[in-house]
């Protein structure tokens, strides 16, 4: 017998839970559903779910609901709920691991998300430098502000990166 979300009529996936659990570093089973986790998400508003009812979706194996859903990618990985959970259930952390099993199913991965990495990878921070307009209408770039140059990302840093964006192998 398997668990069935009675509003969406969902199936349990207990290998897909199963390897949400493994590959974290958190307590899920410790949740007891205080929403410390919620009450300091910087986007509760732009969630569907909050990181309490995430963490208690994976515990009942609805990840692919999760995964294929779009919840996963409104986060804005601030780290709050981490900090505050006093179970170290780490909603984040799941999130991350939740992330990368949506590129291992190839799920939709948003566009602007591919986009941010990529630009990392190449500028080596979210967005290309931008010239800055005065009040005077003036537009002054980072040399004429004598600001210093900002260094491309190393090969280091590249590898990094990516090690940390490609999920591991089984």
């Amino acid at each position: 017998m398997t668990v069935v979300d009675l509003m969406s009529e969902a199936k349990m996936n207990v290998e897909l839970r199963s390897k949400a659990i493994e590959k974290g570093r958190y307590e899920l089973y410790n949740c007891f559903q205080c929403m410390r986790c919620t009450s300091g998400c910087t986007s509760m508003k732009l969630l569907e779910l909050k990181p309490h009812q995430i963490v208690t979706m994976v515990k009942l194996g609805l990840i692919d609901e999760l995964i294929t859903s779009g919840i996963i990618w409104t986060c804005a990985m601030c780290l709050k709920c981490t900090e505050r959970c006093p179970q170290d259930a780490a909603p984040s952390d799941l999130i991350t691991v939740l992330r990368n099993l949506a590129f291992d199913m190839e799920a939709n991965v948003p566009e602007a998300y591919l986009k941010v990495v990529s630009t990392v990878l190449e500028v080596g921070l979210i967005q290309e430098e931008q010239k800055v307009t005065s009040r005077d209408f003036e537009i002054y770039d980072r040399k004429e502000l004598n600001l210093p140059k900002i260094s491309k990302p190393g090969e280091i840093f590249k590898n990094n990166l990516l090690i940390l964006l490609t999920p591991e192998e089984d």
